[in-house]
This record gives C-alpha cells, structure tokens and sequence, in this order.
C-alpha cells in the first residue's frame, strides 16, 4: 500500500460564514507524502481534494480516464475509489482534502464570479488533470512554504481558493464547475453513499433504481452526471477493484475472491481481471511477494 511520509501539515479551515454569526469550523489535513506503488493498487479517497505531484510520476485510474502526472502537474480527485501506480520510483506529493462544505462556501462566496464560467455539457468526471502554470506554481510554492513557516491560519484558506479560481478558469474549468455545482446535493451524496453500500448485490439495474426510491431512467440519468459512465460499467469496475484489493492484501483463494467481490465464477473473474490489469489474478499476487 502507499507508503506516507512521516510528517503531515494541519491546517485551521474557517468557514466563509464567519461574518454572517456562524461559528462552525473544520480541521483540514494537507499532507506531504511520499508513495511507492510499483503495480497498481486500490486507494481510496473519502473526500474530494487534490493531488500536486513534486517528485517522479504517478498513474491513477478510475473505471473511464486514465491520468499520468509529472511533476508540478495536478489532479482534482472526486471522492471514490482508484487504482494507482508510481511505477519503479517513488515520488512525492502534495494531497489537500477539499470538505463538501468548503466547497459548497467557496462557490457561494465566488459564485458571481464562477458563473462566468461555461457550463459543462459533457458526462460526469471524477479525475480532472491540470498543467501547470507560472501562476499555478507560484500558488504551489506558497503553500510549499507555509509548511515551515508560521503562518495565519486564514493564509493557508486563502492559497487553496486561490488554487480553486485558477482551476475554474482553466480549459478544464466547466468540468471541474459541474462537479463542485454538485457538492452537497442530497441526491449525489445519497447515491455516492447507495453504490458504495450495495455494488456487490446481484441485483439487476431496475432493483438498484428500486432500492434507491428512483425511476430507472431518472436513476441512469443521475448517476451518468455524477460518474460519467452507466451503472453496470461502474459496478464492473468497482468490483475489479475490491478484488485487486483483496488478492493484495488477504491470504483468500482465488476462487474465495471471485464469489466475494461478485463474479459468476473464477474463469470470469480471471478474464475480467486480466482485461483489466493486463495479468492474471495469480501473476498480480505473485508479482507482489
């Protein structure tokens, strides 16, 4: 599993509605890690937030994109699960966690201004890549050095919205938007919820709709805006990833991990999970030891 650096960067977040008498604060984690992943492995994020690579490169996937960072490259993470591979070479990493509420206060402080921004037409995206740019690395370089300087607690607060706008205006501004657009919808949140609950029911797609109290063509639209791809692509490649996770990090058969994470049978399994990760289940776990 990813290996953490043993130093981490706490930072005092204040809510933007301070000036209107709300008093609720939340304690924010921005961590400097080191990883060595040389396969992929399964990581997840119970949040959204964003990854700003300083040292070697790192390779994440979710079930439609494929991402390769470089260094001083960044990626804006949706909350989920991922695979993720540093190849041979460690590298080193920025990761800022990014709550629902400060997301929801950054574009209700902003919101005039962020509405200048297109609206996205395209399917939902839960990786979002950006290049880096002088304005971009200066923002990096001041957050870098909070990190060994006393500072402000409303400074660190600060260099993140600033990082956010510099996103938002970016050509892959409109697909970022459409995603914080989405923060704190009961309907994402309950559905991000539902799917993680359930994705190893075999239920067919009209008992997902069902069980979710919504229509089956509702139920598809919804989840297309928030996933960006249909539901049986997404359980499909859920249950890929529990299973890499299980062949990694248990002593069950193969046979046991492929009725666990889902599959019909182990002959399936071996051939979705070569499709996948370009091995066979029993290649991957001895590649591991």
């Amino acid at each position: 599993m990813p290996t953490w650096a043993p130093y981490k960067w706490y930072v005092q977040v204040r809510g933007h509605n301070k000036m209107q008498g709300a008093s609720t604060r939340a304690r924010k984690q921005i961590k400097l890690c080191r990883w060595s992943i040389p396969t992929f492995e399964f990581v997840s994020n119970g949040e959204e937030g964003i990854y700003i690579l300083i040292e070697g490169q790192v390779t994440v996937q979710d079930c439609n994109a494929t991402v390769c960072l470089m260094p001083g490259e960044l990626l804006f993470a949706r909350r989920g699960n991922y695979v993720v591979s540093t190849g041979e070479h460690d590298c080193v990493l920025l990761w800022i966690p990014l709550s629902v509420q400060f997301l929801q206060k950054f574009v209700q402080r902003f919101g005039s201004l962020l509405s200048e921004v297109e609206r996205w037409d395209g399917p939902g995206v839960s990786l979002i890549a950006f290049a880096s740019t002088p304005l971009m690395a200066d923002c990096i370089k001041g957050l870098e050095g909070l990190m060994v300087h006393e500072h402000p607690p409303m400074l660190a607060l600060l260099r993140v919205e600033e990082l956010l706008m510099l996103f938002a205006f970016s050509p892959q501004g409109p697909a970022l938007m459409s995603v914080l657009r989405q923060q704190g919808s009961r309907h994402v949140e309950r559905l991000q919820v539902f799917m993680e609950q359930h994705y190893l029911k075999e239920w067919r797609l009209c008992q997902f709709s069902r069980e979710f109290g919504m229509g089956l063509t509702t139920f598809k639209e919804l989840f297309g805006s928030v996933y960006g791809v249909s539901p049986r692509a997404w359980i499909s490649e859920r249950r890929i990833l529990y299973s890499h996770h299980l062949l990694l990090n248990s002593e069950m058969s193969i046979v046991d991990i492929a009725m666990e994470s889902g599959f019909s049978s182990q002959s399936y399994f071996t051939q979705s999970y070569r499709r996948r990760f370009g091995c066979t289940p029993s290649r991957s776990r001895q590649g591991k030891e």
